[in-house]
């Protein structure tokens, strides 16, 4: 027994100087929940500045987001505007266009009912003096056959007594 007891003497004799006295342990709990508390602490306080820097880096984007909305609807004002001043010169140039080739043809209508008009007043012209010419033949040769037809008739009418003497050896010739 004495064996035994001195074995557990021994033992803890040997569990006292290795072992954690209920003061140690108390020590090492306190310790330990004051690293925790401390850890948490940080942890807190770091997600706390994440979270800071988060909403701060989302603000900013939300500023950059707002501010390039801003700028695309400027821009898309301005090509708006730009377009369709653009469309509106495309179109007044095309009218004018349009207007000039108008003129350009009405011109040339107009050269040509002109000319067509000079030329028809020329063959009206052409026309009247090949009608004179005609009217002056006809009236010649209608004075022409009248004079011939009195002269015939006159010579028929007028007696053929009268009758010039001439040398020997010539016929008597009659002139009417």
């Amino acid at each position: 027994m004495r064996a035994t007891r001195a074995l557990l003497v021994d033992r803890v004799g040997r569990v006292k100087r290795d072992g954690l006295t209920i003061k140690d342990l108390d020590n090492q709990a306190y310790l330990f929940r004051a690293a925790l508390s401390e850890m948490r602490a940080e942890q807190s306080s770091h997600s706390r500045n994440e979270t800071a820097a988060m909403r701060a880096a989302i603000t900013a984007l939300r500023r950059e987001v707002d501010r390039l909305d801003v700028k695309m609807k400027e821009d898309l004002g301005n090509l708006k505007h730009e377009i369709q001043m653009e469309l509106d010169t495309r179109k007044n140039e095309s009218k004018s266009d349009l207007k000039q080739q108008s003129i350009a043809i009405e011109e040339v209508l107009n050269k040509a009912i002109v000319e067509l008009g000079d030329l028809r007043a020329s063959m009206e012209e052409v026309k009247w003096d090949n009608m004179r010419k005609a009217v002056a033949a006809l009236g010649a040769f209608l004075l022409l056959i009248i004079i011939s037809m009195e002269l015939y008739h006159s010579n028929e009418r007028a007696p053929p007594t009268q009758i010039h003497r001439s040398e020997p050896g010539d016929e008597e010739i009659s002139h009417s």
